[in-house]
Order: C-alpha cells, then sequence, then structure tokens
C-alpha cells in the first residue's frame, strides 16, 4: 500500500500537502511529526520517515485545521488516533504510542491532558 503520494493530479483537502504542492500524505498514515530545526520529519504507519522544507509550526496550523492532531512539545505533534496512554514518572511525562514510538511531553501540554 502506497503510504504517500509525488506530484499529485488532483487537490484534495482532504490530503496534508506539503514541498510547495510535490507531495501529500493521507492524515490518518501519520503517526508524529518531529522538528529537525527548519525541517519536519513526519513519521508513518508503515515505518517509513518523509522530511518536508518547511517547519513544524507551519505543518501544525495545517493540521489542527484536520483535527486528531495535537502540539505535545516544541518539537513533537502527534496523531492522537496512535496515542495509547500518557506517563507521568516525577518532571518528566511521555506519550506512547501504539507504534511502540515513546515520545516526551512538556509539563505545560501535559497539563492540559490531565497529568
Amino acid at each position: 500500500m502506497k503510504t504517500y503520494y509525488t506530484k499529485p493530479l488532483v487537490c484534495d483537502p482532504h490530503m496534508i500537502w506539503f514541498d510547495h504542492g510535490k507531495t501529500c500524505i493521507q492524515p490518518e498514515e501519520v503517526v508524529y511529526l518531529s522538528s529537525l530545526e527548519n525541517y519536519t520529519e513526519f513519521h508513518l504507519r508503515c515505518g517509513k520517515k518523509v522530511i518536508s522544507s518547511r517547519t513544524l509550526k507551519i505543518h501544525e496550523v495545517q493540521l489542527l485545521e484536520k483535527g486528531c492532531f495535537a502540539r505535545v512539545h516544541r518539537k513533537f505533534m502527534l496523531n492522537l488516533q496512535y496515542l495509547k496512554h500518557f506517563e507521568s514518572n516525577g518532571e518528566e511525562h511521555f506519550a506512547h504510542l501504539t507504534t511502540g514510538d515513546k515520545i516526551i511531553v512538556s509539563r505545560r501540554k501535559a497539563k492540559k491532558f490531565g497529568y
């Protein structure tokens, strides 16, 4: 199953578009996004990673409109469909995902989720 597309023929508004309209991904394929300074790395359900030349802040605006995404740290944004549970070890907070990944959650964002 192909999880991301290059040079699409039709502009589907439900897709996540980046790289100046050259690449798109279905939102349900994205497990989480991580910031790489001025780039964003998309971590997909199939295990692949796709890098965008835009910042996480730019993608945050686009993804919040699509729902099911939340910014949990200055470096991470999660697809809440893959969230298994939160863990709190004193001052550290983590989000465990159904894929087995463990993502750090900031103290301020953890309070929004009740931790």
